[in-house]
């Protein structure tokens, strides 16, 4: 049985500057790749939420919470959640934006307009 001093050992030992800069640096390129993609992505749904919420005379206080629902949706649907399992997932988290005095019509316009899900009503 390993004990508690050679574990503490091993766990200091994995993380020395050193090997920690060398796992980094062998990760670096595909970390790049995956960056530039997901970010071009995202900001073109903030843009289109933001005209959503430009066209709806929404103020602009509220945006960053708008943005949020928008967000999340998006980081699902990025990592491959789609069809059923997304509409799962967009059911409680428009009724949790919803209880944060969002506007129930806007985060389905978003829904709608920007991922394509026509979420049921409540």
């Amino acid at each position: 049985m390993v004990t508690d001093a050679q574990r503490i050992a091993n766990y200091i030992a994995g993380y020395v500057p050193t090997t920690v800069g060398l796992k980094i640096a062998s990760m670096l390129s595909g970390m790049k790749s995956y960056f530039a993609p997901a970010i071009s992505d995202l900001v073109r749904v903030e843009l289109l939420i933001q005209g959503i919420l430009n066209l709806n005379g929404i103020q602009p206080i509220q945006y960053p919470f708008y943005l949020d629902f928008g967000r999340e949706l998006w980081k699902r649907q990025w990592k491959g959640i789609d069809g059923a399992s997304l509409l799962l997932f967009a059911k409680p988290l428009r009724a949790k934006y919803v209880s944060w005095g969002l506007e129930l019509t806007k985060l389905d316009e978003i829904a709608l307009t920007v991922f394509g899900l026509s979420i049921p009503p409540p």
